[in-house]
């Protein structure tokens, strides 16, 4: 298991059945550095044990490779800074998703990039239309995309190829609620799980 442990600036792994984790990226300074990390806030891993590390402090994404004692700048962006989440795009070797709550949008960048390539923030809703503030994202396996939309207290589904999301779960005073949304999770039956910080729970919903 890895966990961004950003209060002191670094990414842990913890073996199965331990207790103890050992330092895998970061060395809790808090700089600028490659060496370092700055509040971070997100990873990902591929199927190498790559670490992909949102470094919101540092505004950038970075990738360290298995034993690394630095990163490697994927992308440097001052609008990286307030991002909670991102995935590695299935199939591609240099393309990340990237929550944006500041942006209220989903953007898929390619490394190196100055700008995203695509923004996905539309929602095909009468109501709210747009994503508010999302903090979460998950991809099923054939490859749609699920936000958790916090500040609409809503689930929206963005199809493959597809830039406007549908809403396939929200809260209408529900038991238990779905209010505030902030992570995503499936199981290996699709089931999907979410985590409410209104509620305090984390809440299963079946297959969608």
């Amino acid at each position: 298991m890895y966990v961004v442990d950003n209060g002191n600036n670094r990414v842990q792994r913890f073996a199965p059945g331990s207790t103890s984790g050992t330092t895998v990226a970061g060395t809790t300074a808090s700089t600028n550095a490659l060496t370092d990390l700055k509040q971070p806030t997100a990873i990902d891993i591929d199927s190498n044990s790559n670490l992909y590390i949102l470094d919101m402090g540092n505004t950038r994404l970075v990738d360290w490779t298995q034993n690394a004692t630095n990163g490697t700048l994927l992308i440097s962006d001052n609008s990286l800074n307030n991002d909670y989440d991102i995935i590695i795009m299935p199939n591609s070797s240099n393309q990340v998703y990237i929550c944006d709550q500041d942006g209220h949008a989903i953007y898929l960048w390619t490394f190196g990039a100055s700008t995203p390539s695509v923004t996905l923030q539309t929602v095909n809703d009468s109501q709210h239309n747009s994503l508010n503030n999302p903090t979460g994202i998950v991809l099923d396996p054939y490859g749609n995309l699920y936000v958790a939309d916090r500040d609409n207290n809503r689930v929206v589904m963005f199809c493959v190829n597809s830039t406007v999301g549908i809403v396939v779960a929200e809260d209408n005073n529900s038991v238990p609620s779905l209010k505030s949304p902030v992570a995503l999770a499936f199981d290996s039956d699709l089931n999907l799980y979410l985590l409410s910080i209104d509620s305090d729970q984390v809440v299963k919903l079946p297959r969608i």
